[in-house]
């Protein structure tokens, strides 16, 4: 059979921008050819801009833009890419299918949902959701709730989850990661059949299912894959290394069946979710599981200084796995990697709070800075410093906005609206009335779950009856309010739905419930503001509700002052990029984290969480530990083993800091013009000398 090879010409201004904005190595990945493809991305190299232009390459080439599935971890990542492709290809831009796995699925799933017993309108349930519902099937399989000995509902909950993302037994999982599970495992199968059938029965499906569900039409339903093959024409997946084993599956499935179209893209050595169920060897393995696979390396790196990207090569060659890696830098001469040795913990936090300021002197704003660290809880000392010097800061963790319970209160309003079956909100709305418990709540949801029409049934007579007398007059003001809130047409102006909240009797329930009932009655009402940028409850539903993308990757909101300094876990650090990082606590049994290192492949993960660390830094890179601490807060000073990860590499890519000290008498504030000084403090700042 003879192959012909169709040649294609790129529109004159997309041929430029492939001209001047990429090199040679990301050209050659943009344009692959059709098939299985690899690109390997180290850090800094232009990923997000390789993905924009291989779908607007595609989109050149002829193929429907509706025929393109991106994945995405983050709906950042997404939005970006299509800003980005928007520049690229007009409005076609639009007509891709990007986002988040569970996105996709959530948007997949809508149309064929009665094949699975689901109906099209179903619900997704956020964490604290399923824990409710983990409880109720709990107590369906058996345990008694003042049973101490009995698993908590999140770590059921976690182990059931687990297992369903790493495609693994309950069993298998458990021996692994929950020892102590193992002797409750019948009771925990019976929980998680339990659990399914009442989501089955509320309509609702969790994040998990939005993925297990899409697998499970794929698999059962032959023409529903045949479908999806044919919609697809190519798939991209970006942060291949951060991929589970189901959601692998899902892809891989589809482009099997369909033009065998499959583009991953990440590296290798950033893979750093194994605790989450991610799956080192999805990336690592790709070319074993499609031979004949071409391989793509981008090997120039914008982002840090020559010595910075020494510094992190030199790191991550120590790993025996993982695929070889030449990065080079595309910036000019820089300064070395600062290694700084303090006395204790605090030494060390007075130590990076004084390089902060010397750096915003220089007019590093502080938001071009990080302070990065391995575990959450060694950042504690730091922040106490931080606040003694007003300096403003941020930290990427903690409850997002929409976890909030006030907000998840007003949430589950609307949500019984639009889904007059979903239980656990139901019962979330149900359990804010005074005089009404949890019994009293099953009770009425018993009623309005056997009705065809539960907002009609709730203002019926027997309804009624299961109140308790000293709760009916709060109960009728509660039927009225939701008659309000339904009365605003919510499907079509969801603010509308929020304010109606606000009107009723849910402000003096938040008075008597939660503290800072001021802040958060704004709180709602700037809800309602965002709110009126929708025209669809579900769709505002649906996005808020994976807004944080399951892995909490999307914590910081858009409008967040900028000069403001960032503390972060290095997990949620992946992704970004400052000109000045600072990594504290690099002292063995916490970065590498004592537990992580014993199980199979533990230190090379460790080593791979460092590297994210590391090359955060465009311009300038410190990394500190003390040399003494107090295990938990008290007791003797014992000294500190510096990390492996500085011990292992040479010295000549790094400098050591010799810390001196200074004494300075500081002056009254009156005279003081600087705002980050702790005023009248005459106390030992470390200089570097």
């Amino acid at each position: 059979m003879r192959k012909i090879t169709l040649k294609h010409s790129l529109p004159a201004g997309l041929e430029k921008h492939f001209s001047e904005d990429l090199n040679d190595s990301q050209r050659t990945a943009v344009m692959a050819p059709d098939g299985y493809n690899l690109i390997l991305a180290g850090p800094g190299s232009g990923k997000t801009r390789v993905i924009t232009y291989r779908v607007a390459y595609l989109i050149a080439r002829g193929v429907p833009a509706d025929s393109i599935l991106l994945a995405t971890f983050t709906r950042r990542a997404a939005r970006e890419m299509v800003h980005r492709l928007e520049s690229l290809v007009g409005k076609d831009a639009a007509q891709v299918w990007a986002g988040t796995f569970h996105h996709l699925g959530n948007r997949l799933l809508r149309r064929p949902a009665r094949l699975l017993g689901y109906q099209p309108t179903f619900t997704i349930l956020d964490s604290e959701d399923q824990l409710d519902l983990i409880r109720l099937a709990m107590e369906d399989a058996g345990f008694a709730a003042k049973d101490k000995l009995a698993p908590k509902p999140a770590e059921v909950e976690h182990l059931i989850s687990f297992a369903l993302n790493t495609r693994q037994s309950l069993a298998d999982v458990a021996a692994v990661q929950s020892p102590g599970l193992v002797e409750w495992l019948p009771r925990i199968e019976i929980v998680a059949a339990a659990y399914t059938r009442r989501k089955l029965a509320a309509n609702c499906m969790d994040y998990d299912d939005l993925l297990t569900q899409w697998l499970r039409l794929l698999r059962e339903f032959p023409q529903q894959l045949e479908h999806q093959a044919g919609m697809f024409r190519h798939i991209l997946i970006d942060e291949m290394q951060d991929t589970n084993a189901l959601q692998v599956e899902i892809v891989e499935t589809i482009a099997a069946s369909g033009a065998r179209n499959l583009t991953a893209v990440g590296d290798d050595a950033q893979s750093i979710y194994r605790f989450r169920g991610a799956n080192y060897d999805n990336i690592l393995k790709f070319p074993e599981r499609h031979p004949g696979s071409r391989r793509f390396q981008l090997d120039v790196n914008y982002r840090s200084t020559p010595q910075i990207v020494a510094f992190t090569a030199a790191s991550i060659r120590h790993n025996r796995s993982g695929f070889p890696k030449e990065l080079v830098s595309a910036r000019g001469d820089g300064l070395c990697p600062v290694v700084a040795a303090t006395a204790d913990v605090y030494e060390e936090a007075d130590l990076v709070c004084q390089q902060i300021l010397e750096a915003r002197d220089k007019e590093v704003p502080l938001g071009q800075m990080a302070i990065l660290y391995r575990n959450h809880y060694d950042s504690v000392v730091l922040q106490g410093e931080l606040v003694t010097r007003s300096i403003p800061y941020t930290v990427r963790s903690g409850l997002r906005f929409f976890e909030q319970a006030h907000i998840k209160d007003v949430l589950a309003y609307l949500r019984v609206v639009q889904n007059p079956r979903d239980e656990a909100s139901w019962r979330r709305i149900l359990l804010l009335l005074p005089g009404i418990g949890p019994a009293k709540a099953a009770a009425i949801y018993q009623q309005l779950g056997q009705s065809a029409d539960p907002l009609a049934t709730l203002a019926a007579a027997d309804t009624m009856a299961a109140v308790p007398p000293k709760s009916k007059g709060f109960f009728a003001a509660f039927v009225n309010d939701l008659r309000q809130i339904h009365a605003t047409d919510p499907e079509h102006y969801p603010a509308a739905a929020i304010q109606a909240v606000l009107k009723g009797g849910y402000p003096a329930t938040l008075r008597q419930k939660y503290d800072r009932a001021d802040n958060r009655v704004a709180d709602l009402e700037q809800f309602a503001v965002l709110a009126a940028r929708y025209d669809s409850l579900e769709r505002l539903l649906a996005e808020l509700l994976l807004a944080g993308d399951v892995y909490g990757m999307d914590t910081i909101a858009a409008t967040e002052p900028k000069d403001v300094l960032v503390l972060s876990t290095v997990h949620q650090a992946k992704g970004l990029e400052w000109s000045h990082v600072f990594v504290i606590r690099l002292i063995e049994d916490s970065f590498p984290h004592r537990r992580a290192i014993d199980g199979p492949g533990g230190e090379e993960e460790e080593r791979r969480i460092f590297y994210v660390a590391v090359s955060r830094a465009m311009n300038e890179l410190t990394l500190t530990y003390p040399s003494t601490i107090t295990r938990g807060g008290y007791g003797p000073m014992v000294f500190t083993t510096p990390s492996r990860f500085l011990a292992e590499l040479d010295e000549g890519l790094f400098e050591r800091a010799e810390l001196g000290h200074e004494f300075d008498l500081l002056k009254d504030v009156e005279d003081d013009d600087d705002p980050y000084r702790p005023a009248g403090r005459p106390s030992p700042w470390p200089r570097f000398t």
